[in-house]
């Protein structure tokens, strides 16, 4: 059985979670960059208990982009063509994003990943 901390960190993600991921490509400045990460570090921390290092999500940029990350920690957005590189540990979730089922991965600093569908749901 899991206990309150693992049961409030899988808790279903809210919509303003996913608004802060898809504004990724919204082309931000550092500071609105900045900003977003640290609204996104304080919802995680306040809702979750439990703040990723980042995420990785699927790039609505268009060609020749198909996926990004965002390093919460570094505010670093990175946009990826498919034949680049992605740094680890988000290497591990591009797969996951790719696959059309998930809006965006977790990335945790222990190695974990938490997908997020699109209803919110984390899948364990």
């Amino acid at each position: 059985m899991f206990g309150p901390a693992v049961r409030r960190s899988r808790g279903p993600r809210h919509a303003g979670l996913f608004e802060a991921v898809r504004r990724l490509d919204a082309g931000l400045d550092a500071a609105t960059r900045a900003q977003l990460a640290e609204w996104i570090r304080a919802e995680y921390a306040n809702e979750f208990g439990d703040v990723p290092l980042g995420m990785f999500a699927v790039c609505h940029l268009g060609p020749p982009f198909v996926d990004h990350r965002l390093d919460l920690w570094q505010s670093i957005v990175e946009h990826y063509a498919p034949a680049d590189t992605v740094p680890e540990p988000f290497a591990r979730a591009r797969m996951m994003v790719r696959s059309g089922a998930y809006e965006f991965v977790e990335v945790y600093a222990s190695g974990e990943l938490k997908p997020v569908l699109k209803d919110g749901t984390v899948v364990a």
